[in-house]
């Protein structure tokens, strides 16, 4: 028998497995298809995804109508400067920003007396609040403030320049009687002059991180607890195999000879993997908190709520699986599909705030959104116990609305 027939032969079985051949092409089409919507407005050639900027304008001169058009001008940014309340269309308010930054990312605000300060000469100041999960939304307003500020600043560098070389002209002009003029103190002067404006702008713009409980949170804050929702929800999936397997070798047939009922055998698979689940989710937070200084919030009994709640989902899900899949290599090929889609779709890869809106909805399906929405809000924003309820009790009734199904469905034959 030659190589080519070895080849034949594995090449029938492969193709023979329909599901198995499903699951190879169908996982990386479902997860290219996933990422190109989601980053569709950041990548490639579909438009510019917009994203909703409040704006404050607390000053009415012309200074600052210009800087309101500079920014109208930008196509990623879709400016708030109203927002609805009670139904009634309302001006938007430093307060009503500071609520909407969380999701929004960002916000401007144009202080009273800005256009005062800009056409007297004198120093002004915009404000960018921004949220600290996110760094692109607030620097492409910085790059638009910075650019109508430098604009705006020669033009103010130019004129007071300008007014003070007439105005030193005109009184050596009046001190000489129109003799003739040596202009090289004159230089100077506009010289100093330039240095004291090119060296301190006029205008300025100001950040502000919104205000959490907790300190400034890090890049482990961010990325630790969505990569650490992929890996446990791999490692819990990867159960149904197992449990599978156990079953096409006849070891399930064999604990059912046991004094022991069917449902406690599950019970007890399922215990297992939780267990092994939790686990792995305490040592990935923990290697981030001891070896990357990683923020662990301002309430360790919510963030054990949140691993519990996620660990438990996850199991449950590893039990559907093996409840409908037939055998061992589909439930494989089914739990990788589901789990990178999910970490794709739910923000374990991204913030879900870069997705299109109807993708930010879908993704709330998935136990992921849930679970890093959570871990984001006791890490990143120093969030307690009771602010956590909501996704950690999603999680939970997950959890036990797959283990409920997966315990009517599966077949131990």
């Amino acid at each position: 028998m030659s190589m080519w027939h070895i080849a034949k032969k594995d090449l029938q079985i492969l193709f023979r497995d329909i599901p198995g051949l499903i699951y190879l092409f169908l996982t990386p089409i479902l997860v290219i298809a996933v990422a190109s919507f989601a980053l569709g407005g950041v990548f490639g050639s579909s438009p510019t995804k917009k994203f909703e900027i409040p704006v404050v304008v607390e000053d009415s001169g012309q200074a600052a109508k210009d800087m309101v058009e500079a920014l109208k001008k930008v196509e990623a940014l879709d400016l708030k400067f109203m927002y609805e309340e009670n139904g009634k269309e309302q001006q938007m308010t430093r307060d009503k920003a500071d609520e909407l930054v969380r999701d929004k990312k960002a916000a401007i605000i144009i202080p009273k007396g800005f256009s005062e300060a800009v056409t007297g000469g004198k120093e002004a100041t915009i404000q960018i609040i921004q949220n600290p999960t996110d760094q692109v939304i607030p620097g492409v307003i910085k790059n638009v403030v910075s650019e109508y500020i430098s604009k705006l600043s020669t033009a103010i560098v130019a004129n007071q320049v300008g007014t003070q070389a007439v105005q030193s002209f005109a009184s050596t002009v009046g001190q000489q009687h129109n003799l003739k003029l040596d202009p090289t103190p004159e230089i100077s002067k506009i010289q100093e002059y330039i240095k004291q404006y090119t060296a301190k702008p006029p205008i300025k713009y100001e950040t502000k991180n919104l205000e959490s409980k907790g300190s400034a949170p890090t890049t482990f804050d961010y990325n630790v607890p969505g990569y650490a929702v992929m890996f446990v929800l791999l490692g819990a999936t990867s159960a149904a195999s197992v449990l599978l397997e156990e079953r096409e070798n006849g070891t399930l047939r064999k604990l059912k000879t046991l004094p022991i009922s069917s449902h406690s055998i599950l019970l007890g698979k399922m215990l297992s993997s939780f267990i092994t689940a939790s686990i792995q989710c305490l040592v990935l937070f923990a290697v981030g908190y001891l070896g990357f200084g990683m923020n662990l919030g301002g309430s360790i009994l919510g963030l054990l709520l949140m691993i519990v709640s996620t660990a438990f989902a996850a199991t449950g899900l590893s039990m559907l699986l093996a409840a409908f899949c037939k055998t061992r290599s589909q439930a494989s090929g089914v739990s990788i599909l589901l789990v990178l889609a999910m970490s794709a779709l739910g923000g374990s890869w991204w913030p879900l705030y870069i997705e299109p809106v109807w993708m930010q909805k879908i993704a709330h399906i998935t136990l992921t959104a849930w679970s890093t929405g959570g871990f984001s809000d006791l890490l990143v924003y120093g969030k307690g116990l009771v602010d956590i309820l909501l996704p950690a009790g999603v999680l939970l009734g997950m959890g036990l609305l797959f283990l409920t199904i997966a315990i009517r469905r599966f077949r131990f034959e």
